[in-house]
Formats: C-alpha cells, sequence, structure tokens
C-alpha cells in the first residue's frame, strides 16, 4: 500500500470515530487488505450492534465517574474501535489473515491481544511515548506484529 493510500486510511479512521458516543474519547479504526488496498471492516468504539442494553452512561462516561484507567477493566463500557472492526469483519465473513489495521488510538492490551489472534500483521496508530496503553503495543510487538507510527506517516506526507 503507498502512502497516499494510508494517509487515506488514517483520515478515514478520524471520520469514523466521530460515530462513537462516548463522551469520554473518540477512537476509530479500519481494517485493510494491504494487497488490494481496500478496507476490510471498520469500527468504532461503541456499545455492541443492537444491544438492548446500555452500557455506557450516555452523555457521560461510566468508566470515567468510577475512575476506571483507560485500557484497563473491560467488562465495564463499551467495546473498542479495534475489537468492533474485528468483530464486523468476522460478521460478515471476511478474513482478517494478513491483514493491516489502522488505528485512531494506540490498542490496550485486550485488542493488542485481538489483534495478535486474528492474523493481522501490521498495525499504524500513533505510538505516543506516552501511550496510556503501552502495555498493548509492547504485546504487539512480542509477538511479531509490525508496528508503524500515524504521527510520522502523517509528517512524512506533509
Amino acid at each position: 500500500m503507498n502512502l497516499k493510500h494510508l494517509k487515506a486510511r488514517v483520515s478515514q479512521c478520524d471520520l469514523i470515530a466521530t460515530l462513537s458516543p462516548c463522551p469520554r474519547r473518540k477512537v476509530g479504526a479500519l481494517i485493510i487488505d494491504p494487497q488490494s488496498n481496500s478496507i476490510v471492516s471498520e469500527g468504532y468504539n461503541g456499545t455492541p450492534r443492537d444491544s438492548s442494553r446500555e452500557l455506557c452512561g450516555g452523555v457521560h462516561c461510566v468508566r470515567q465517574s468510577r475512575y476506571i484507567e483507560s485500557g484497563t477493566r473491560n467488562d465495564v463500557g463499551c467495546h473498542h474501535a479495534e475489537m468492533n472492526a474485528i468483530l464486523n469483519a468476522t460478521r460478515t465473513g471476511h478474513s482478517t489473515l494478513g491483514a493491516w489495521l489502522v488505528s485512531s488510538c494506540d490498542p490496550c492490551l485486550m485488542c493488542a491481544k485481538a489483534i495478535h489472534h486474528a492474523g493481522i500483521v501490521t498495525v499504524y496508530s500513533p505510538h505516543s511515548i506516552d501511550s496510556d496503553h503501552r502495555d498493548g503495543l509492547d504485546y504487539l510487538a512480542e509477538n511479531q506484529i509490525n508496528l508503524e507510527s500515524t504521527d510520522t506517516l502523517t509528517k512524512e506526507l506533509t
């Protein structure tokens, strides 16, 4: 995939993130087939599709009001964008083997494990030095998932 297409995918992640109902943090993710440059799946952080149960607080974040650190206690709150993208691919029968994932946020440890298990081989995310999700990035690196910084990518294209 060339840099022009990757830059477009990063912009699409930011746009998809705006669909999130979360008042705390809006995150978007795309799974890409690197051979065809096509989108396999997308996701944003939010409740499961057609869920009758409200997992979030609506206009306030339950995780925030309970002082739950980002990337922990994933049993409280919404599905993360990366997880939703993987689950959406599964729901529609699309393979994630050998795919790339682009996310507007560094993956937490839970999402990193799902990314690894789904057979995704490259992750593009900000890779913030002070990331809340350092453990997720470390897990991916330890398991030979190629990590690329969208921050570096954006600078290269300007």
